[in-house]
Formats: structure tokens, C-alpha cells, sequence
């Protein structure tokens, strides 16, 4: 049996480096590109710390290549998920002016928004993860036979 975690690891984590490579800047990657690094990021990230380390550690604009490249991957249910986790726990600090940076989201959850959280990272992993990672590596390896394109400079 393929640990398609793993392949999937592997492949996407090339999409990463070519953004770090490009100091962060998105729109040095094609759209394919910038949606496997995200999608790179998302896996990564819920697995160590879950949706709201991925999402403090990289935005909404992270956020937006992620959840088109689960649309284009057609996990409807990881994306209905994370839609779900963000309107309604992460939406409402959009314009909070408490907030200086992502990472000063946590101090202001409520014990609900961490229930709500903690919902969709159990689900991630014990749910979504096995299937994400095989519709993702299937869809940008084996369909689109995506590879890293040279970084214009």
C-alpha cells in the first residue's frame, strides 16, 4: 500500500523551496505552483500544530491557493471543513484592530472557537488527511505531471 502522506511530502515540499527560494513572493509561482505550496503548507502545518498554526503561520492569502487547489483536486469535504473552521472562527478578526500580526488570533478565541478547532483538526486527521494527500498527489503528479518551472528573476 502507497503512503501517499509521504509521496505527497516529498513531491510538494520541491513547490515550498521554489517559494522560499523567491523569498515568499507568490507570484514568482505559476497557479499550479502556488497551490501545491500551499497545499504543502496546510498538510505540514495541521499535522504539527493544526488549522490555526497553519493559519498564523501563513494568512489568508496562504489560505485562498489552498483552498482552490482543493477545489481543483475536488476534496469538497477538506474544503468544506476548512471553510467551515475560518467563517466561523477565524472570519470575525478580519478587521479586528486588536491585531498586530496572525499570531495574536489565539489570545482572543473563545473556549467555543477552540472546540470548533479542535473538531476540525481531530477530523483532519483522523478523516481527511489519507484522502487529501491522495487526490493531491494524484491530481498535481500523476494528472498534471506538474514540475518545478525556473523562478524568473
Amino acid at each position: 500500500m502507497k503512503d501517499y502522506g509521504r509521496l505527497w511530502d516529498d513531491y510538494s515540499n520541491e513547490f515550498n523551496s521554489k517559494l522560499v527560494d523567491s523569498n515568499g513572493d507568490w507570484s514568482k509561482l505559476d497557479e499550479d505552483e502556488q497551490e501545491i505550496a500551499a497545499l504543502w503548507k496546510l498538510f505540514v502545518d495541521i499535522n504539527n500544530g493544526g488549522f490555526i498554526q497553519f493559519f498564523c503561520n501563513w494568512g489568508f492569502q496562504c489560505l485562498c491557493y489552498a483552498m482552490r487547489g482543493l477545489k481543483r483536486i475536488e476534496d469538497t469535504s477538506l474544503y468544506e471543513l476548512l471553510s467551515d473552521a475560518y467563517y466561523d472562527v477565524l472570519e470575525k478578526f478580519k478587521d479586528d484592530t486588536r491585531l498586530t500580526e496572525y499570531w495574536d488570533i489565539p489570545k482572543y478565541l473563545t473556549d467555543e472557537d477552540e472546540e470548533c478547532l479542535d473538531a476540525a483538526d481531530t477530523q483532519f486527521y483522523e478523516i481527511e488527511c489519507e484522502r487529501f494527500t491522495k487526490k493531491a498527489y494524484e491530481y498535481y503528479h500523476q494528472t498534471l505531471k506538474k514540475t518545478v518551472t525556473p523562478i524568473d528573476i
